[in-house]
């Protein structure tokens, strides 16, 4: 089973019977999934992935103190504490993983500060540009299992659809850092027979393509080892990927080319206004020429991204 899988399974087993008997009045009130850091959270993992920071577990999301109490909290803590250690032969960690608790009891409002530094719904453009890619991905992925308030899946539904201008900013981006990187940078380092530098190239090409794919579906790419799984998940990914596994295999001088001109087929089929545009730099500023927010339109592309 999957961990997601695993995940519900041990909710419904186990902690949707342990708050009905011992925490009735709580249930209409709390959220349950699992959203976060990990491979699981994204239905990703395998067998290796069992090798760390893996265990079966959910999360429990509280409104603030004025419907559920600091003392409801610590109690509901401690039931969920009193949940098996053991399920599907799995085990409960007796430390926390280098990021801290991914399961367990824990308030909204701080869960989505943690994630995006905001405790709620995102206001105003810039809130989603001060959001990394990853924090995005990690805030919007798993499953809610249960949602008794229907607050935290409405916070989550406002992070799970950027405005058409962040959308627009973001691709852009990554589009001018693709040239940069493949079209530019690659090319004169192996000039310079730097091959060290002309690999960190082909890598930084492929990161940025990824970005730029899930740009085009308004969806932020996730940590950077599950990249190219994640274009597993749309239909049209197939050919990008081949590109970018022969770029990073060291066969680079041909797939990037070829990775280009499949990113702006692509984009051409999104944009239509870029139907005319030969290269990623020019489809790149005809996206953004369409950015409705003045303030947003005229700052650096790549400032947008963090590539500067």
């Amino acid at each position: 089973m999957k961990g997601l899988e695993i995940a519900r399974a041990f909710w419904e087993e186990y902690g949707k019977p342990m708050m009905e008997e011992r925490f009735p009045e709580l249930l209409p009130l709390v959220a349950v999934g699992l959203v976060g850091p990990g491979s699981e959270c994204y239905g990703y993992d395998d067998e290796v992935s069992k090798d760390h920071d893996f265990e079966h577990g959910f999360c429990i999301w509280l409104p603030d103190e004025d419907r559920v109490s600091r003392r409801q909290e610590f109690l509901l803590g401690r039931g969920y504490e009193s949940l098996p250690k053991e399920f599907c032969g799995l085990k409960r960690s007796l430390f926390n993983p280098a990021g801290g608790n991914r399961h367990g009891v824990f308030r909204t409002a701080d869960f989505y500060r943690q994630m995006t530094g905001i405790p709620g719904t995102p206001v105003g453009l810039r809130a989603f540009l001060s959001v990394p890619d990853v924090a995005l991905a990690e805030t919007i992925n798993g499953e809610v299992f249960h949602d008794g308030l229907g607050e935290f899946a409405a916070i989550r539904e406002a992070w799970s659809n950027p405005p058409a201008d962040v959308q627009r900013k973001k691709l852009c981006g990554y589009l001018i850092r693709m040239s940069q990187t493949g079209e530019y940078n690659y090319p004169r380092s192996l000039a310079r027979n730097d091959i060290a530098t002309a690999q960190l190239a082909a890598a930084e090409f492929a990161k940025a393509a990824v970005s730029a794919f899930c740009w085009i579906h308004n969806r932020p790419a996730p940590y950077y080892k599950w990249c190219l799984r994640a274009l597993e998940d749309y239909r049209d990914g197939d050919t990008l990927t081949a590109l970018l596994q022969e770029t990073l295999a060291g066969e680079a001088d041909d797939a990037i080319p070829e990775a280009c001109s499949e990113l702006l087929f692509l984009v051409k089929e999104a944009f239509p206004e870029c139907a005319g545009d030969e290269d990623l730099q020019h489809a790149a500023f005809t996206i953004q020429d369409k950015i409705r927010d003045g303030v947003l339109r005229s700052m650096s592309p790549l400032a947008a991204i963090g590539a500067l």
